[in-house]
C-alpha cells in the first residue's frame, strides 16, 4: 500500500463471522471502533444473518451483512455443491467449510465489489479468526490480513492437516494476537513446510475509558449478585474448563475456609454438565450460573476476584478486562497468550491446571495486599493492549 502517512484517512474493513455475544466478536467491534477513532473510514462486515447481540459503539463504523451461505444456496448449483461438500466431509475430517469456501469466496468477492462501487476501494481488510477467513481462503488479495485468535492444533484436520493448512495459510499475511499463539502457528508452518508472506504479533485493542464507564453502569433489568463473589466469565465450553474452577472453588471452601460465592457468567454447550457437577458437589447454595450478559464489566467490577481456568487461550481478553476494572486476577498457566498478560509480579498468580494449585492461587490473591510493584506491573500489562497503540501497529505494518 502506498501513500499512507500519519493522520491520512484510509478505508479499512474488519470482517467477522457473526455479531453474537462472544470474545472474538467483541474484539472485532473494538478494533473497528479503534480505527474509526483514528479518523479512518471503517466498515465492519459479518457473515451470519442472526440476531446482532453486539456492535461497535462508534456510530461512524458502517455495518454490512454478507450472507454468503444464503447467496450460494440461492443458485441451484449451490445446493448441489453443499451436498457434495457434506459427502466429502465424511472422508476428510472437518473439511466441509474448506470445500464449501470455493463457492462462498465467489460470493464474498461479488459482494465486496458491489460494496466498493459505493464506498471506494478498501486499503486494508482484516479477517478476525480462523472460522472467518476459512470462508474466503480461495481468494488471493494483497489487502487481506488473517488474524489467528487462538492457538493452533496441528491435528485438527486429521490426516489431511498438511494439505488443509497449506490452503489456509500459504502465502498469507498472518497476525497472531499473542506471542504464545504465534509460537504455535510458526511451529505448525515449520512442521508442514508452509510459507507465509508474514507472521506478526498484534494484540487485541481495549477502550479502557469505555470499560470503566460500563463497569459502573448498572441496569435495573439485571439482578446482580448481592453477596461477595469470585467470578468466572466466558463461554461454557470444554476449552474454558469451568469444571476445574468449580473443583478448585470446592477445594478452597473445604481446606481454606473460603467464604465468597462463585458466580459464572456465560452460556454454552457444557451448561448442563456444569449444573450437574455443582449439584454433585453440593454447591447449589454458593455457585450460581448467571447466563450471558450484554454488559460483563459490572460483573468484573463487583467481584472480589476473577479466575480464568482455561486449557488454552489465544490471548485471554477477560484477564485484561478484569484488570482494567480494578479486579484481582488468577489464571491457569495455559498455552497461548496468558503469559503475555501475567507479567512481573502478576506471574505469581499463575496456577497449574489442578484444583489444588488453582485454589492456592485464589486464596493468595484474595489475602495478599496490593503492592507498588504489582500496581506497576498491572499498568504495564494494560498499556500494551490500548486501542490507539493497537490501531497504530496495524497501520504501521500494513498501510506504509
Amino acid at each position: 500500500m502506498v501513500g499512507y502517512a500519519l493522520g491520512c484517512r484510509m478505508r479499512i474493513a474488519v470482517v467477522v463471522n457473526s455479531l453474537k455475544m462472544g470474545g472474538m466478536e467483541r474484539v472485532a467491534c473494538s478494533l473497528s471502533d479503534a480505527f474509526a477513532k483514528q479518523g479512518h473510514d471503517t466498515h465492519l462486515i459479518y457473515f451470519k444473518d442472526r440476531k446482532v447481540e453486539i456492535k461497535p459503539s462508534n456510530s461512524e463504523v458502517k455495518l454490512h451483512l454478507f450472507n454468503l451461505q444464503k447467496w450460494v444456496l440461492w443458485s441451484g448449483i449451490g445446493c448441489v455443491w453443499m451436498i457434495l461438500c457434506r459427502l466429502l466431509n465424511i472422508f476428510f475430517r472437518k473439511s466441509f467449510s474448506i470445500f464449501f469456501a470455493y463457492a462462498e469466496a465467489r460470493a464474498f468477492a461479488y459482494k465486496l465489489k458491489k460494496l466498493e462501487q459505493k464506498t471506494g476501494q478498501f486499503d486494508l481488510i482484516i479477517f478476525r479468526g480462523q472460522g472467518t477467513f476459512t470462508h474466503v481462503w480461495p481468494l488471493k488479495d494483497k489487502r487481506f490480513v488473517f488474524v489467528c485468535e487462538s492457538t493452533q492444533n496441528k491435528e485438527h484436520f486429521g490426516k489431511s492437516s498438511r494439505h488443509m493448512y497449506s490452503l489456509l495459510f500459504s502465502e498469507r499475511r498472518m497476525v497472531c494476537v499473542s506471542e504464545g499463539a504465534k509460537r504455535t502457528l510458526v511451529d505448525l508452518l515449520d512442521s508442514f513446510s508452509i510459507s507465509c508472506t508474514s507472521v506478526l504479533t498484534i494484540s487485541n485493542p481495549n477502550d479502557y475509558a469505555h470499560i470503566l464507564r460500563e463497569s459502573v453502569t448498572l441496569t435495573p433489568d439485571v439482578s446482580y449478585h448481592e453477596k461477595p463473589y469470585i467470578l468466572g466469565l466466558g463461554r461454557l465450553v470444554p476449552g474454558k474448563n469451568f469444571p476445574l474452577l468449580i473443583d478448585a472453588y470446592c477445594f478452597a471452601r473445604q481446606h481454606y475456609g473460603l467464604k465468597q460465592d462463585l458466580v459464572l457468567v456465560g452460556e454454552g454447550k457444557e451448561k448442563e454438565k456444569i449444573k450437574s457437577k455443582i449439584k454433585a458437589l453440593g454447591l447449589e447454595e454458593c455457585v450460581f450460573l448467571k447466563g450471558q450478559q450484554s454488559n460483563p464489566f459490572p460483573w468484573y467490577k463487583q467481584a472480589d476476584l476473577f479466575v480464568l481456568s482455561s486449557k488454552s487461550e489465544g490471548l485471554g481478553m477477560v484477564l485484561i478486562e478484569a484488570l482494567a476494572c480494578g479486579t484481582r486476577v488468577v489464571a491457569t498457566n495455559c498455552p497461548g497468550g496468558v503469559g503475555d498478560i501475567m507479567l512481573g509480579s502478576l506471574s505469581g498468580f499463575l496456577a497449574e491446571q489442578t484444583p489444588e494449585s488453582l485454589a492456592q492461587k485464589m486464596m493468595l490473591a484474595l489475602e495478599q495486599a496490593p503492592t507498588p510493584n504489582l500496581e506497576a506491573d498491572i499498568a504495564k500489562a494494560l498499556e500494551q493492549f490500548d486501542e490507539e497503540y493497537i490501531a497504530k501497529k496495524y497501520c504501521d505494518a500494513y498501510l506504509t
